[in-house]
C-alpha cells in the first residue's frame, strides 16, 4: 500500500478521536470509540522501529489532547502560566500513549491475548493519572462511549476505566480487520461493539419498569453566573465587583421568581457568597430590610437566631454571619439548604472550601469539607512555588477534607464540591454510605466561556451512571441541571441561544428518586483494575513457560 494512504489514515483517526467527544459530536464519538485509534493503529505498524512508533504515537496523542484540553489555555483569571500547564498536559498524555505503542508486536494481526494485554497496560496508565498531585481524571478515552446513554450503562458494571478498556479492545480488534479480514475476525469485532449496546438496552428496559411508582423530590438550583471579579472583590477590578448584599438580593429574587410551588430542596452553587461561613460581617438590622423587601413582609423578626451560631453582639449591636441567611431561607421556604461557602476553625487555625446542610426549622447545621483540592489555587503542593502564586495575590491556602459525608433530610444524598465530582471513587464512597442522590455544587468561572463546563458535566454525569443514582448540580457558571440514575439528562438551565454559562435564575427539577445497587458501588476501579493485573499476570506467566519449553532438551 502507497505510503500516503498510512498518513491519511493517521489525519482522520486525528480528526475523529480528537473531536470525537460526547460534547462535540455524537457521530464522532461512536466512531472514535470503534475506529478512530484502529486508523492510527493502522499507520504505526507502517513504521518500522520502536523508537519512531513511541515518538509518533507521542506526537499524535498530544495533538489529540490539545484540541481535547484546549479549555485549560484560559489566561483571564489563571494567568500566562497556564499555557505551560496545557502543553505539559498535552504532552504527558502523549507519552504516556507512546508507552503503550512499546507493548506492540512488529507486525499485524494483534493475537487476542495481547490485545487483552495492551487495553490491560492502558487502563492501568489511566487510573495511575488518579494519584498525582490532586489527579488527573479528564479524557479517558472511554468517555467517547458516554455520548448516548445506551453505551454508557456497562459503567455500572467496571466504570469509566472499564469502557476505556472496552475501546482499546474493539479498535484493536477493528485494526486485525485491515489485515486479516476473516469471517472469525468480523464475528470479534462485531460482537465486542454490539455487546454494549445490547446490555445498555437490557438494563434500562428493566430499570425503567422498576422506576414506574418511584417518588420525586422538588429541588431548586441556583445558578448566579457571576465572574470572580464580580463575586470576590479585587484592588484592580473593583469596579466590576458586585456588592454582598446584592448578592445576596439576586439569589432570593431568583427564588421568589421561580417559587411557582412549594420545594423540598435548595441547593446553591460552590463559593455562593464571599466572607467565610460563620463570619459575623452584615448589621442585622441591615440583613431584615433586606428580606423584609424581597419576601414582601411588612414585619419579619429572627431574634431567635441572635446566637453565637449566627451572630455576634458588638458595642450594643448584632451582627450575623452567613449561617443566618442560610437558615433564614430554609425556614421561610420549608426546604433543606444546601450551599457552598469558606470556613475556618479558629481553634485549629484551619481553613475549609465546605458545603453546608440547613434542615427548616431545626437549628443544625452539618458541614462537609472538600477533599480535592487543586494545586496552586487551593492547595500549595510544593512550598518552592509560593512566590509564584503570590504574584497571583493567592496567599492562603484551604485544609484537605478528610472523609465522605452524607446529608440526611428528607433524603440521604453525598455532596461533592466540584473537580471532586470527577473522581469515581470518592463518589462510590458517599453511595456506600448510604446515599440515594448526589449533589455537586461547582463553580467553573475560572475558565469561562470555554468547554470546560460541558466536560465536568459529562463527568458528574458518569458518577450517576456508576452508582445508579440520581444526580443535581448547581453551578456558579456552568451545566446546572438534573441527571436521573440511568444518566439521562432531565432538565438542564439555558438561555434561548443553548448556553449553560450565563443565564441567571433558579432551575425548578422534579427529580425522579429512583437508584438502584450497581457492580461498580461493590468494587469501584478495582473490578477494571484487577482484572488488567489479572491479564498482565497470565501472560506473562505464559511467555515464561513458553520460554521454559524451548529451552528444554
Amino acid at each position: 500500500m502507497k505510503k500516503g494512504i498510512y498518513y491519511i489514515c493517521a489525519l482522520f483517526s486525528w480528526g475523529i478521536v480528537a473531536f470525537g467527544q460526547p460534547d462535540s459530536s455524537l457521530l464522532l464519538s461512536i466512531a472514535a470509540s470503534v475506529v478512530g485509534f484502529a486508523l492510527f493503529w493502522i499507520f504505526l505498524f507502517s513504521i518500522e522501529g520502536r523508537k519512531k512508533r513511541f515518538i509518533a504515537s507521542t506526537l499524535w496523542f498530544a495533538a489529540v489532547q490539545a484540541v481535547q484540553l484546549y479549555w485549560i489555555a484560559t489566561p483571564e483569571y489563571q494567568g500566562t502560566y497556564i499555557y505551560f500547564v496545557y502543553a505539559g498536559f498535552a504532552i504527558g498524555l502523549g507519552i504516556q500513549f507512546g508507552i503503550l505503542s512499546l507493548f506492540f508486536p512488529r507486525k499485524a494481526p494483534v493475537p487476542i491475548h495481547l490485545i487483552l494485554t495492551i487495553a490491560g497496560v492502558w487502563t492501568l496508565m489511566e487510573w495511575s493519572r488518579l494519584f498525582f498531585l490532586c489527579g488527573f481524571v479528564w479524557n479517558p478515552i472511554g468517555i467517547a462511549m458516554t455520548a448516548h446513554p445506551i453505551p454508557s450503562q456497562i459503567t455500572t458494571l467496571l466504570g469509566v476505566f472499564g469502557l476505556s478498556f472496552w475501546v482499546v479492545v474493539v479498535n484493536l480488534l477493528c485494526m486485525n480487520l485491515f489485515y486479516s479480514p476473516y469471517k472469525k475476525k468480523w464475528f470479534q469485532f462485531s460482537g465486542a461493539c454490539i455487546l454494549p449496546y445490547l446490555y445498555g438496552l437490557i438494563h434500562m428496559a428493566y430499570h425503567d419498569v422498576q422506576n414506574k411508582d418511584s417518588q420525586a423530590l422538588n429541588i431548586a438550583l441556583v445558578q448566579t453566573s457571576l465572574l470572580p471579579d464580580e463575586k470576590t472583590f479585587f484592588d484592580e477590578k473593583k469596579e466590576r465587583f458586585v456588592p454582598v448584599f446584592d448578592q445576596w438580593r439576586y439569589m432570593i429574587r431568583y427564588l421568589e421568581g421561580a417559587m411557582s410551588s412549594e420545594v423540598d430542596l435548595v441547593v446553591f452553587p460552590e463559593s455562593a457568597i464571599p466572607f467565610s461561613a460563620s463570619t459575623p460581617v452584615y448589621p442585622y438590622e441591615s440583613v431584615l430590610n433586606v428580606l423584609r423587601r424581597e419576601w414582601n413582609m411588612g414585619s419579619l423578626d429572627l431574634s431567635e437566631f441572635l446566637s453565637p451560631r449566627y451572630a455576634e453582639e458588638r458595642e450594643g449591636h448584632w451582627f450575623v454571619n452567613n449561617h443566618f441567611w442560610c437558615q433564614a431561607l430554609a425556614d421561610h421556604y420549608g426546604a433543606e439548604v444546601v450551599i457552598g461557602m469558606d470556613d475556618r476553625d479558629r481553634a485549629v487555625d484551619k481553613s475549609y472550601s465546605a458545603a453546608f446542610h440547613f434542615l427548616p426549622e431545626k437549628q443544625q447545621i452539618h458541614r462537609y469539607e472538600k477533599r480535592v483540592l487543586l494545586p496552586l489555587a487551593e492547595y500549595l503542593p510544593f512550598k518552592v512555588l509560593q512566590p509564584l502564586v503570590a504574584r497571583y495575590g493567592i496567599s492562603a491556602f484551604y485544609t484537605h477534607g478528610k472523609k465522605a459525608k452524607v446529608f440526611r433530610g428528607a433524603l440521604p444524598f453525598a455532596v461533592s464540591i466540584c473537580y471532586e465530582e470527577c473522581f469515581g471513587h470518592k463518589m462510590r464512597e458517599g453511595r456506600q454510605n448510604g446515599a440515594q442522590m448526589f449533589v455537586n455544587i461547582s463553580n467553573d468561572a475560572w475558565y469561562p466561556f470555554s468547554r470546560l463546563p460541558t466536560k465536568h458535566f459529562l463527568h458528574g454525569r458518569l458518577r450517576a451512571l456508576e452508582n445508579g443514582v440520581p444526580l443535581v448540580r448547581a453551578c456558579n457558571t456552568g451545566v446546572t441541571a438534573s441527571v436521573d440514575s440511568l444518566g439521562r439528562t432531565v432538565s438542564i438551565l439555558k438561555d434561548c441561544k443553548g448556553d449553560y454559562e450565563t443565564p441567571k435564575g433558579v432551575l425548578l427539577t422534579a427529580m425522579n428518586l429512583y437508584s438502584y445497587k450497581t457492580l461498580y458501588t461493590v468494587w469501584g476501579d478495582y473490578g477494571i483494575v484487577g482484572l488488567s493485573f489479572l491479564i498482565l499476570l497470565s501472560v506473562a506467566i505464559m511467555s515464561n513457560i513458553k520460554c521454559l519449553d524451548r529451552e528444554s532438551p
